[in-house]
């Protein structure tokens, strides 16, 4: 209808001027229908454009999506995975540093020993030597009967002698030497502060026999006789090693639980922890039926 009006105007207004109107009329209806068809033409242009460009927009979301959704999933891979190993990484150092304290105990028992056998090994000839040579024996009048020759009793042998001797015997292994050694230096010397020693390797020799009866009751003389000996840790942690050594568990355990309430920072109480945690038991009894 616009179109129509636009036409008449158009005319009317050739008609004033003294243009022809039907031929100005057809030639302005072509020019409008040119330009018409251009801008038709070029609104196609501009929806076939915005299509493609929404489409590739869309393809960029849709992919960026995807890109998000992959990166969520790697994501939470990726703190799985960090989790398992940090888990698997502690259990490691925690079973690494268990046994290095164990290595670190074993060495440190290991060196003392060496060191004592190297100063036991310096000593052993001329412990030897004055074992070997018997006492001197003088001929006398023997009390009560005067006239008549007798013998005056051997000389007590100094301590050091003694304890060494048997100290010596017991690291070669020979053990029934060993006790009368210890036996014959408590019987003179039972009052030293080697005294708790010399009964503590009665009770260890028996023990490396085998004998774990015997071995307990002399361990009982060490913890009784001599309780604050430098020996009374590691008698009850041998006399508790021995009654689980005749299967009797239940005093075994009772005895090493006893020996760490007792001396809870020395290295026999973590020994005694050690055996305990083998047995699968705690250290305290506390949370067992």
């Amino acid at each position: 209808m616009k179109k129509l009006v636009h036409i008449g105007v158009w005319a009317l207004a050739c008609t004033a001027l003294g243009v022809p109107p039907a031929r100005a009329q057809k030639r302005d209806t072509l020019l409008i229908m040119q330009r018409l068809d251009t801008m038709q033409q070029m609104i196609i242009n501009m929806q076939k454009t915005l299509d493609t460009q929404t489409a590739v927009l869309k393809t960029l979301i849709e992919q960026a999506n995807d890109n998000v959704n992959s990166m969520k999933v790697a994501v939470e891979e990726l703190k799985k995975a960090t989790g398992q190993n940090l888990a698997n990484s502690n259990a490691r150092f925690d079973s690494m540093t268990g046994e290095i304290q164990s290595l670190s105990s074993n060495q440190e028992e290991i060196l003392a020993r060496l060191a004592k056998l190297s100063e036991q090994l310096v000593q052993t000839q001329n412990i030897i030597q004055t074992l070997s040579t018997p006492p001197p024996v003088t001929p006398t009048s023997a009390p009560g009967a005067p006239g008549q020759p007798g013998t005056t009793p051997p000389p007590v042998p100094d301590a050091e002698t003694l304890y060494k001797s048997g100290l010596s015997a017991f690291n070669g292994g020979q053990y029934l030497l060993a006790v009368q050694s210890f036996q014959e230096y408590l019987q003179y010397y039972g009052e030293t502060d080697l005294a708790s020693n010399a009964q503590f390797y009665i009770g260890e020799s028996y023990y490396s026999q085998g004998d774990y009866a015997k071995a307990i009751e002399e361990y009982n003389k060490c913890i009784e006789q001599y309780p604050k000996g430098n020996k009374a840790a590691a008698a009850q942690l041998k006399k508790g090693y021995a009654l689980l050594a005749l299967e009797k568990e239940t005093s075994g355990i009772r005895e090493l639980r006893s020996l760490i309430q007792r001396y809870p920072r020395s290295r026999e109480a973590d020994l005694a922890r050690q055996r305990l945690k083998k047995l699968g038991v705690s250290p305290t009894g506390r949370g067992q039926g």
